[in-house]
């Protein structure tokens, strides 16, 4: 069996089931408490914000609904993109969106004065080298000094107790699902199919950071910024924000 591959994680995001589950998502949830304190902490409403994997819209419509009328949401999913220019339309917000694929941006260097990466995104990009890829393009495409903000899982909060342990020894023992690539790798299953998502360490993250050219501003995770909902708490388990910048200086 092939390691996956990014037009399968494609073909999944495409499906009827996820892209109905999104959208789902951007009608009844919209952004989260978290989202909304830290966006509109780091991002001014007059800059152009760039939103990479935004799948049915819910953060760059509810970034309209606080006033952004910067925001360029971007999916690799023409599906998703069809849905949420549904949405944007039946709501009269004129926000753009755009297919394209992070890890090859059609966009010039420093054209955005921010990014935003939500919901896990990043990493739901198979291999560690084509999600360096992403962020080197995120960074690629924003300003000087610029600030980019996206969330990832954690591996050392959230995870079944043992679950890590135990996958750390079935790869000892050449025994891991045969589709993962790495150590962090791994499917979750849902009522809308088999979803992939690499789970890191902090100090992963920190790394690809410093490999691609960020400086690291802060991080925190979810819960310790903003108690959510239960709509949210059932959505999504907890996650790490990251800010993080462009150096001013290249």
């Amino acid at each position: 069996m092939k390691q996956i591959s990014p037009q399968e994680i494609k073909t999944c995001f495409s499906s009827d089931a996820v892209v109905e589950h999104y959208t789902h998502a951007a009608i009844e949830m919209g952004l989260w408490r978290s989202e909304e304190a830290v966006f509109t902490r780091v991002f001014e409403p007059e800059q152009t914000l760039l939103e990479l994997g935004c799948g049915a819209g819910r953060i760059a419509l509810g970034l309209w609904e606080l006033g952004y009328r910067g925001v360029l949401g971007t999916d690799f999913s023409r599906e998703m993109i069809t849905s949420a220019r549904r949405l944007a339309a039946k709501l009269g917000y004129s926000v753009p969106l755009r297919l394209a694929d992070a890890t090859k941006l059609p966009f010039e260097d420093g054209m955005f004065d921010g990014a935003i990466f939500g919901f896990n995104g990043l990493m739901q990009i198979p291999t560690r080298e084509l999600r360096r890829s992403a962020l080197s393009e995120m960074r690629r495409v924003i300003a000087l000094g610029g600030r980019a903000v996206f969330t990832t899982h954690d591996r050392s909060i959230g995870s079944p107790d043992g679950f890590w342990e135990a996958e750390q020894t079935r790869w000892q023992a050449g025994e891991q699902d045969p589709r993962l690539a790495a150590f962090g790798d791994r499917f979750t299953t849902s009522d809308y199919g088999e979803l992939f998502i690499h789970i890191p360490s902090r100090a992963e993250v920190v790394e690809d950071l410093a490999a691609t050219g960020w400086g690291l501003l802060e991080d925190a995770m979810r819960s310790e910024i903003q108690a959510e909902p239960a709509d949210v708490e059932a959505f999504a388990v907890d996650c790490r924000f990251w800010v993080v910048e462009n150096p001013p200086t290249g």
